[in-house]
């Protein structure tokens, strides 16, 4: 996890405010109801207690509790999710997962689903793939795959030095 600073959660209790000044006038502009004015004060204060606790965990220096706490906004804005201004990019389908592997720092080759954030990641664990794998998958090497996901090393050759052995042999 990375260090989290007080942008994100300020961005996101911003964003809720504004959406719930925009339910509370669509539903009542003179503003004047007692249920709509206690349905905003609830999650009005909701959203401003989580976040006073986030920026509380975080001089704290206590960036656990502040990260789940972040999760707790997000869950609240998560309601306006396709609106223009949500704070966090949201995946078209190509979004590259920002996780990098933590002995080598490669990407992990993963993309972040269709309608979701960053954040939310994507489902199963993460695959990280090297540069080098990347070089020789451009080039149209020969290796065995099947390999390589166990985590044991194979051999590899470019397809002009292909052999009869090659299991893309075939495919000449």
């Amino acid at each position: 996890m990375t260090d989290l600073d007080e942008r994100a959660p300020l961005a996101f209790y911003e964003f809720i405010g504004a959406r719930l000044d925009e339910e509370l006038r669509a539903k009542y502009p003179t503003t004047d109801s007692t249920p709509a004015m206690d349905e905003y004060r609830q999650k009005y204060g909701a959203a401003k207690k989580e976040h006073d606790d986030l920026v509380d965990a975080l001089h704290r220096g206590d960036q656990e509790q502040a990260a789940e706490l972040l999760w707790g906004l997000r869950n609240q804005a998560s309601a306006w999710i396709a609106h223009p201004d949500y704070p966090e990019s949201i995946s078209d389908g190509t979004m590259p997962c920002p996780v990098p592997a933590p002995e080598t720092g490669h990407p992990c080759v993963k993309r972040i689903p269709n309608g979701w954030a960053a954040a939310e990641g994507h489902a199963g664990g993460h695959f990280w793939k090297a540069p080098r794998l990347t070089e020789l998958e451009e080039a149209g090497a020969h290796f065995d795959a099947g390999s390589l996901l166990a985590g044991k090393p194979t051999p590899y050759h470019l397809p002009e030095n292909c052999i009869p052995g090659c299991w893309k042999w075939r495919d000449r």
